[in-house]
């Protein structure tokens, strides 16, 4: 009996000390594995996305909003805007939409591929495939918009289609004009006007 407690004694005395090491082994272990993983490889960016961002100074979705003397609401849009030397100091935009809430309650919307802003001009140019939208009910499709930023304005340098109350048409040229005394908008095409006149409308 003695024997048997002598050799328990002895097991217990190996154990204080085995279990203590095994501990600090296993606590070491968690910390050279903890150690081991890069922080910046779990950064979703690619170096070449970080890369070309830092190189190109843009603004991602940015805004414009302004109000005439008459009390007209304009605002602009964009995917994106970034400087261009080649510009002559104007921003080369991506996907730029435009909005006039007239004071009457007429709506009239511009949209296109690409465009150029020159806000110290107060001129916007919207290129590719560009198209006008009326709450009056008419579109128009062209190649280019030249607008306004701060005076409700616009015209196109060239010809134009689209359709509205009367019919289809086309013609040279669009403007955008606005009444001195009453505000009012007005669209006028000139140029060689074609329309197909649709009754029923």
């Amino acid at each position: 009996m003695a024997q048997y407690d002598s050799g328990y004694s002895r097991l217990v005395a190996w154990l204080k000390v085995i279990l203590p090491l095994a501990a600090l082994a296993l606590l070491s272990t968690l910390f050279l594995l903890s150690r081991s993983v890069a922080p910046v490889s779990q950064i979703p960016f690619s170096k070449v996305d970080l890369q070309e961002r830092a190189k190109d100074q843009q603004l991602t979705r940015p805004s414009f909003a302004g109000a005439t003397e008459k009390g007209d609401l304009i605002r602009f849009t964009a995917e994106s805007v970034r400087p261009d030397s080649e510009l002559n100091g104007r921003a080369l935009a991506i996907s730029p939409s435009a909005q006039i809430d007239l004071l009457g309650g007429a709506v009239i919307a511009f949209k296109a591929n690409e465009g150029e802003v020159d806000q110290a001009e107060d001129e916007a140019r919207l290129r590719g495939d560009a198209v006008l939208t009326s709450s009056t009910g008419y579109t128009v499709r062209t190649q280019e918009i030249v607008s306004g930023m701060e005076h409700v304005r616009a015209h196109t340098p060239g010809p134009v289609a689209g359709e509205g109350p009367p019919g289809s048409f086309s013609a040279g040229r669009m403007d955008l004009t606005t009444d001195p005394e009453t505000g009012a908008a007005h669209l006028v095409f000139t140029g060689g006007v074609h329309l197909i006149y649709e009754p029923g409308n």
